[in-house]
């Protein structure tokens, strides 16, 4: 069955067609609002500790690698513990970089959400395989472990390099 257009007889659009089209409509009306409301919360959010988390890795590890200039420490330490900071703020970047790539999958699966609902508000057929594909991407792209990666590699090499530039103060006698 379908609506005419000023009553030409043209359709418009199919009316929907009993308890599905209902159900269809209210789940539309429901989760769309939801769903863009929460994208948009939570991309601030991620990328306000994103950069938060990025700055503070960079400025531990560039702060300690100008910290080891005036210590007193066989070069070999200097040259280790300032290494592993150099490590340590290219992890915190390739943090950074990694968090761009996540963003791009996140807004490429919410454009697909976006277009399967505004069908599904049009009277389109609900797919619970296609929604739960799109759930997993969002899940993937928002719980990137390459992230996670960068992050924890940033920190083990800014760790790694206190040890390092210790064990140098430690072996020239610099610690009391």
């Amino acid at each position: 069955m379908t609506e005419e257009k000023g009553g030409t007889g043209q359709p418009c659009r199919p009316v929907p067609a009993g308890k599905e089209g209902r159900s269809n409509q209210l789940a539309v009306e429901t989760f769309m609002p939801m769903m863009v409301e929460a994208f948009h919360d939570g991309l601030q959010e991620v990328g306000s500790l994103s950069r938060w988390l990025l700055a503070t890795l960079v400025a531990i590890n560039g702060a300690a690698a100008i910290t080891l200039l005036p210590l007193k420490m066989p070069a070999v330490a200097k040259l280790g513990g300032a290494g592993a900071f150099l490590i340590g703020i290219l992890a915190a970047l390739g943090a950074g970089l990694w968090s761009l790539y996540a963003f791009k999958r996140v807004s490429i699966a919410a454009e697909t959400m976006l277009a399967y609902w505004l069908t599904v508000a049009d009277d389109g057929p609900r797919l619970q395989a296609l929604e739960a594909t799109m759930k997993q991407h969002f899940d993937q792209a928002i719980g990137s472990r390459g992230t996670h990666v960068f992050v924890f590699a940033s920190v083990t090499a800014f760790l790694v390099g206190c040890a390092v530039a210790a064990w140098g103060m430690i072996s020239q006698g610099g610690v009391q």
